[in-house]
C-alpha cells in the first residue's frame, strides 16, 4: 500500500512522443492519478467518465492517467490514442509499458486511483470504478480542499 507515503518514480512513455515528467516534479499541487486499461468497460465507462468530472470540479488539482497493458493485452499507442480522442480526454496520459509502474506501484487491477497532496503524498489509494470508489474519490478530494461533500 503506497498510503502516507510519496508515490515511487515510474517508468512510463508519452504516447506521442513527448517528455514524461518525473513523479518529484509534480509536488505543490495535489494529484489524481488513474491506472485504466482501454479493454477494462468499468474504466472507459465509468473511471475515465468521473476522472473527466473531478478534473472540472477540482481545478486545482491536476488529474493525470496511466494506460497499462495487462497480460494478453497489447495495444499499440495509436489505438489508446484514438480511443482517448473519442472520449475527449483533456488531461495528460503515459503508457506504462511492460506494467513496470503498475507492479512498482501496487496496483490492485484497472482501474486504480490515487490521490496525492501537494507534498507528493498519497492519501488516497483505490481499487475499482463502482460507486462506492467513485465516492471515496469525491470525499477524499472534498476533504483535501474542505468542500462541504
Amino acid at each position: 500500500m503506497l498510503e502516507n507515503l510519496p508515490l515511487p518514480e515510474w517508468a512510463l512513455v508519452s504516447p506521442d512522443g513527448g517528455p514524461v515528467p518525473q513523479v518529484s516534479r509534480l509536488a505543490g499541487r495535489p494529484l489524481l492519478l488513474l491506472m485504466f486499461h482501454v479493454d477494462c468497460p468499468g474504466c472507459i465507462h465509468r473511471a475515465l467518465p468521473f476522472a473527466l468530472k473531478l478534473s472540472r470540479a477540482y481545478p486545482d488539482v491536476q488529474v493525470m492517467a496511466i494506460h497499462t497493458q495487462p497480460e494478453g493485452f497489447n495495444r499499440s499507442a495509436d489505438f489508446v490514442l484514438e480511443a482517448l480522442r473519442q472520449l475527449s480526454i483533456p488531461f495528460p496520459v503515459w503508457l506504462d509499458e511492460g506494467d513496470t509502474t503498475y507492479k512498482r506501484f501496487g496496483a490492485e487491477g484497472t482501474p486504480h486511483w490515487w490521490l496525492t497532496d501537494q507534498a507528493g503524498i498519497v492519501q488516497k489509494s483505490i481499487f475499482g470504478s463502482m460507486l462506492n470508489s467513485l465516492h471515496r474519490l469525491d470525499y477524499g478530494l472534498s476533504e483535501m480542499f474542505q468542500v462541504p461533500g
